[in-house]
């Protein structure tokens, strides 16, 4: 049995090692800060609560770029040889990238049409649960969502991923990447959760392909933004306005 006290750390895997850790410690911080009640109920309790829905949502966003995207990102280029560039920050086969934006932003639409009209999605979607949508507030949450997931994406389709499949190969870095992106969607039921599978297989190979997270950001967004206003169209109490 091999002494606890003999391990050596591999130089080869310090990368790698670190980006888990900080992408693990940067997501569980962001999960508690945004799910807290406590939280939640000072802003309902400082703000009416149309206002105290859109600071809260927005809230949430950006402690989600923080904790996930911005600070895991600081430390793995400071302890790591990566830029920005091999992490995905760059647009790659621009051809390549606008034919997957297409084609699966045109299947994202249509799906969600559907989807969005389900029972269980309307009392989750969109966070903000706001009566009335006014032009103003559809941009605030368009943006938070974009800030969102563009560190979202830069977390798992770049820094988890791009660092794994060096480290490991393509295979590895896959099942490493849909482990933690199916777990951290079990909160929001079983049809997402599933659906984490063949949506993140498709965006681990397309940005391995293409070298890009820009795929996985738009279409991602496309995905957040239409499930939300096709769900404020269908939710009988809500409103365009």
């Amino acid at each position: 049995m091999p002494n606890f006290y003999d391990w050596k750390p591999e130089p080869e895997y310090s990368d790698v090692f670190i980006t888990i850790i900080s992408v693990s410690i940067g997501f569980a911080t962001y999960w508690f800060l945004a799910m807290s009640e406590k939280i939640k109920a000072q802003f309902f309790k400082k703000y009416d609560p149309e206002k105290a829905w859109v600071r809260f949502v927005v809230f949430q966003k950006l402690i989600g770029a923080l904790f996930m995207g911005v600070i895991p990102g600081i430390i793995v280029l400071s302890v790591s040889n990566y830029t920005l560039a091999d992490l995905g920050w760059k647009l790659g086969n621009y051809s390549e990238s606008l034919l997957y934006i297409l084609v699966m932003g045109s299947i994202i639409f249509i799906l969600n049409f559907k989807v969005s009209k389900n029972p269980f999605n309307l009392n989750m979607y969109p966070q903000m649960r706001l009566p009335e949508w006014t032009k103003k507030r559809i941009i605030i949450n368009s943006l938070a969502w974009a800030t969102y997931l563009f560190y979202y994406e830069f977390m798992y389709r770049g820094l988890l991923l791009i660092v794994c499949y060096h480290s490991f190969g393509f295979w590895p870095a896959v099942a490493i990447n849909l482990s933690f992106y199916s777990a951290t969607h079990i909160a929001k039921g079983l049809t997402e959760t599933i659906g984490t599978f063949p949506y993140g297989l498709l965006l681990c190979f397309v940005t391995i392909s293409t070298g890009s997270i820009a795929v996985a950001f738009v279409t991602h967004l496309i995905l957040a933004l239409t499930n939300d206003y096709f769900s404020v169209h269908h939710n009988p109490e809500m409103k365009f306005s």
